[in-house]
């Protein structure tokens, strides 16, 4: 049975979705493949709804937004496009073909446009298979587990959230970070954060030796324990067990302060 792909669409209320309704009244005709969520601003996309996406088994997402220097709120398409880049680079660590995901602009009266992109969009994802695909061993759900927590952590969020203050405004001082910089410390920080996180998904589903975790990751092992390391100082993970003088970890049960009450 020949392959269709699944994909949801986020566009912006302002342009994108109005060049869909532009699309419709003009009767033109597009792939029905696609499924919208309607948003206040591409900006507005959370790198988070792009990985929970694929947790539910879609192939793409398609994000549309303002053409650059028209958004509604002038500067949500240039967050939107940041994010998104980011998240690209952090589905090549997945092992998820980038072009899964894409991001472009649509105005208010371009509905044979839209229909272009969507078209085009569907074409190369039925090119690129299904998801599972791209990860073929198994252990795609846990890469995206790990991917959703990276997007989650407070040191991603934050350098994400402060782009413009370090790159254009600078600190207190007035002291500037140049943007190949930040560029280069965000990439770094986001491949950081997410083997940090995949180790403790795979922590969590059974204690591991460090020569396991190096295995079921394809990670030189002594990269694996200084990762070990770091999640030990921050109280995520801990010995389980001896083995052999062979240490074996578990992902520690992180209890809520609601809970604690």
């Amino acid at each position: 049975m020949d392959f269709e792909p699944k994909i949801v669409s986020f566009l912006c209320n302002w342009c994108s979705y109005a060049g869909a309704d532009d699309a419709g009244i003009s009767r033109f005709q597009y792939p029905t493949n696609i499924r919208v969520i309607r948003t206040m601003c591409s900006g507005r996309v959370d790198p988070v709804f792009i990985v929970v996406a694929f947790l539910s088994g879609l192939d793409g997402v398609l994000v549309l937004g303002c053409h650059p220097g028209d958004c509604h709120y002038l500067i949500g398409n240039y967050h939107a496009e940041k994010k998104m880049k980011m998240t690209k680079k952090l589905l090549g660590f997945v092992g998820i073909h980038p072009e899964r995901l894409h991001l472009d602009w649509v105005s208010t009266s371009e509905g044979a446009r839209f229909v272009d992109i969507v078209t085009s969009f569907t074409n190369k994802i039925r090119s690129l298979g299904p998801l599972e695909t791209d990860v073929t061993d198994g252990s795609l759900h846990q890469r995206l587990q790990a991917a959703q927590a990276t997007l989650l952590s407070e040191k991603v969020r934050w350098l994400v959230g402060n782009e413009i203050e370090l790159v254009e405004k600078g600190n207190v001082y007035g002291e500037k970070l140049p943007p190949a910089n930040f560029e280069s410390l965000l990439d770094t920080t986001v491949y950081d954060e997410y083997i940090k996180n995949w180790i403790a998904v795979l922590l969590e589903e059974r204690p591991m030796s460090v020569r396991e975790i190096a295995e079921a990751t394809s990670l030189d092992p002594y990269i694996v324990s200084s990762y070990l390391v770091d999640l030990e100082q921050a109280n995520e993970v801990a010995i389980h067990s001896l083995e052999r003088k062979t240490r074996k970890y578990f992902k520690k049960l992180v209890v809520s302060r609601n809970a604690q009450a």
